[in-house]
């Protein structure tokens, strides 16, 4: 069956900006360490008042904006979070009600992998129901969750929120979604946990190794699977875990800088937002040299342990 497109990319970062500066004071360590072992300087941290809702809001507004839809016309609202405003209602519904909307909405929790997931859920949906126009979004408020007293964790995550707008039609400027891959490796279930009314806590040398090998092996399946290999992508973004994470993930797969897109060593670890922030904000900066035919690849990797790809081929037919 066909799948959806992508007709339209949005994103919010929060003003505040949490330097390394700043952690030092709290935690025994060093910029050099920091940088050493995470390649993060800086991340974004959303406001007190601000909640998860709050920043998917900016984020598919600002994506209706750029394609030029109103929020009367989503049918469709889904929010992949795994920092929720709370455990019910939906993120996905505080949303709508925060932008004066009525879709149907609903949260898909697949920990950092959520933007593969949810595009999954999304595009079912669509092949199977009446939903033509879609909001996709990706929040976090990982600054909520996160332990500032634990110098292991705390350096790397920061908040942010991303929305792609999907429809049926096939858009004269978007993306096609060529074709999506989960897979689940359920005996890490324990190695990164956050409790309800708790902090983030991960058990980092185990996740690693995790990581790492599906990465790769989700990146290698999907490309194979199409005929494609790394020489064919215009980019390649992944979950934006930590920057020497990225590099290894980018050298197990020969992805050479210039079709590595990364954000994470100005905007932190943000959770299921991490890797489509990437995707979305590149596109924007790269919209005038982005060419038909063009092949993106978007890799994740999550609690759970959750993983999953999603190629994406450029649709430009304007003349």
């Amino acid at each position: 069956m066909p799948r959806a497109y992508i007709a339209g990319t949005g994103y919010h970062l929060p003003g505040r900006v949490i330097t390394n500066a700043e952690l030092r004071k709290r935690i025994d360590s060093s910029e050099e360490w920091i940088l050493k072992h995470t390649g993060i300087a800086e991340r974004r941290g959303a406001e007190a008042e601000q909640n998860t809702s709050d920043l998917g809001v900016l984020a598919t507004r600002a994506a209706l904006r750029r394609t030029g839809w109103r929020d009367q016309d989503l049918d469709l609202l889904i929010c992949a979070t795994s920092t929720p405003d709370a455990l019910i209602p939906s993120t996905a519904c505080y949303m709508g009600k925060k932008m004066g909307i009525d879709p149907v909405a609903l949260d898909v929790n697949a920990a950092c992998s959520g933007f593969v997931y949810g595009l999954a859920v999304a595009d079912a949906m669509m092949q199977t129901g009446p939903w033509n126009r879609v909001a996709m979004c990706t929040a976090e408020k990982y600054t909520r969750v996160t332990d500032y007293t634990d110098r292991t964790s705390c350096i790397f995550f920061g908040d942010s929120a991303a929305t792609v707008l999907l429809q049926k039609e096939r858009p004269q400027r978007g993306f096609e979604i060529v074709d999506l891959i989960m897979a689940n490796v359920n005996e890490g279930a324990d190695y990164v946990v956050t409790p309800v009314g708790g902090f983030f806590r991960q058990q980092g040398n185990k996740v690693k190794d995790y990581a790492l090998r599906e990465f790769e092996t989700s990146a290698k399946t999907i490309l194979s699977r199409n005929g494609l290999s790394v020489a064919d992508l215009r980019a390649f973004a992944g979950h934006q875990a930590n920057l020497r994470v990225l590099e290894m993930v980018a050298n197990a797969l020969d992805v050479p800088p210039a079709k590595h897109w990364h954000t994470v060593e100005s905007c932190g670890n943000s959770g299921a937002a991490g890797a489509p922030l990437t995707f979305c904000s590149k596109v924007e900066e790269h919209e005038a040299t982005l060419e038909h035919g063009e092949w993106f690849l978007v890799t994740v990797f999550g609690s759970g342990f959750t993983t999953g790809s999603v190629l994406l081929r450029r649709i430009d037919t304007r003349g």
